[in-house]
């Protein structure tokens, strides 16, 4: 029987838990960087910091789970500045669709949701930095 206790986000066909977030994050990061052309080729940690910067900008707003139900809107605001960015360059773009990051977004529906959103995405940018993320 599943633990009803358990937050999670459903990522197409991954359930991304408070359990292994951290691990999914690494083996995305994994398969971004090695493989069938790299795909994240390009993508600087820079760029990656940026979009980072736009969830953290609406967790430093969101205190409590009162707070959450205030500023549920904003995670609309994070998704359309992503997909700008996804528009202006193929390596942002490739690392939300393998990652899941910006499609995530539809599914936080509460606060503990939008916590181990911020703490995956934290974990893509530290596991990128820590296999070797490109500087610019």
């Amino acid at each position: 029987m599943a633990n009803e206790s358990i937050t999670s986000l459903s990522l197409g066909g991954t359930i991304l838990n408070d359990e292994n977030y951290a691990d999914f994050a690494e083996q995305c990061i994994l398969k971004g960087k090695q493989g069938e052309g790299a795909p994240f080729r390009g993508l600087t940690t820079t760029k990656l910091r940026s979009l980072y910067g736009l969830i953290m900008n609406v967790y430093t707003r969101i205190n409590v789970r009162e707070d959450f139900e205030t500023h549920k809107s904003d995670l609309q605001y994070i998704k359309v500045k992503m997909a700008y960015e996804a528009g202006r360059e193929k390596s942002v773009k490739v690392f939300l669709e393998k990652t899941k990051l910006l499609e995530a977004i539809n599914e936080v529906k509460n606060y503990k949701q939008f916590l181990l959103y911020c703490r995956y995405a934290e974990s893509l940018v530290a596991y990128f930095k820590f296999y070797g993320g490109e500087d610019k």
